[in-house]
């Protein structure tokens, strides 16, 4: 299919019809349905008071309180009351921390995702008057809001990270490559002080980074067809996201797939919204200033 359009859909998308699908929302979610993996988030993750930079903060993941908290469960090998059943207690308190701000957070998450309550095109408190039904989509919601309000047919629709609709596993990370950052597990640096119990424990943290890491390249290389069949679109029309850097590299392909054509941006915006900062983010992905321009969500 040759589309002129193509549209970039973010939360704000899902938002503007009335879908309770922020962060905040989530949060209150985790909340109520496991208190433990809430308060690891609200100790040891940087999310916000409404956990708005919950995914890019999973890359700052506060491991020297986690360790430090845990302490306690690394007992000396000397110790009067020391047991070999004590062993593993150190690690598996970390894992069990580690591997609820990975995996378990990513399953309450998909959840959360599909327990939310989509309308109909009857029932949607608004509906946006110049959809192009012909457009290419881009999606980075969960949700089948463009087929259920508008009709858009899935063909034309790319959930870059997973639809909750088709039973797809649901991506949420940070961007941080594993060349980025250091390994937590550095005790081969210091064989005198080498403790099997820390090095296993240091694993489990650094387990943790990948499994949250979003490997957007991969993703990328795997609808490859998609980036680079994009000769036919003349026009792209951001609506609802909000062009963190986490999701740049999707924008640095899109820019690559129109291969160098003036095509235009034209940016839903709201009252108040920091257009500077969206200009400033596309002209980092590889926009040019000039062809950057925004719209009031209510002339769509």
């Amino acid at each position: 299919m040759d589309a002129k359009k193509l549209y970039v859909i973010g939360n704000g998308f899902d938002l503007y019809h009335g879908i309770p699908s922020s962060y905040c929302a989530f949060k209150d979610f985790v909340r109520a349905n496991d208190r433990e993996v809430f308060e690891w988030v609200e100790d040891y993750v940087p999310a916000g008071e409404y956990w708005g930079e919950l995914e890019s903060s999973l890359a700052y993941l506060d491991t020297d309180n986690i360790v430090d908290e845990r302490t306690q469960f690394l007992g000396s090998y000397g110790d009067d009351d020391w047991s070999d059943s004590g062993h593993h207690d150190f690690q598996y308190e970390i894992e069990r921390v580690a591997s609820g701000l990975s995996s378990t957070l990513q399953e309450l998450f998909s959840k959360w995702v599909s327990a939310l309550p989509i309308p109909d095109a009857s029932s949607a408190p608004v509906q946006l008057q110049t959809l192009d039904p012909q457009a290419f989509y881009l999606t980075f919601n969960y949700t089948n809001t463009l087929a259920k309000i508008y009709g858009i047919d899935p063909d034309q629709v790319l959930h870059i990270h997973g639809s909750a609709d088709n039973g797809d596993e649901l991506i949420l990370g940070h961007a941080w490559e594993a060349q980025q950052r250091e390994t937590l597990n550095r005790q081969d640096d210091d064989p005198d002080s080498f403790d099997h119990r820390v090095a296993e424990a240091m694993d489990e943290l650094d387990d943790y980074f990948e499994k949250t890491f979003k490997p957007s390249a991969k993703i990328i290389a795997d609808h490859e067809s998609f980036f680079r069949g994009l000769d036919s679109v003349e026009e792209v029309h951001v609506l609802g996201h909000g062009l963190s850097s986490v999701d740049g590299l999707y924008f640095v392909n899109l820019v690559e797939g129109l291969k160098g054509r003036p095509v235009p941006w034209v940016i839903a915006h709201r009252q108040g919204g920091d257009l500077q900062k969206m200009r400033n983010s596309l002209v980092g992905f590889g926009v040019k200033a000039s062809l950057i321009s925004f719209i009031p969500w209510g002339k769509i």
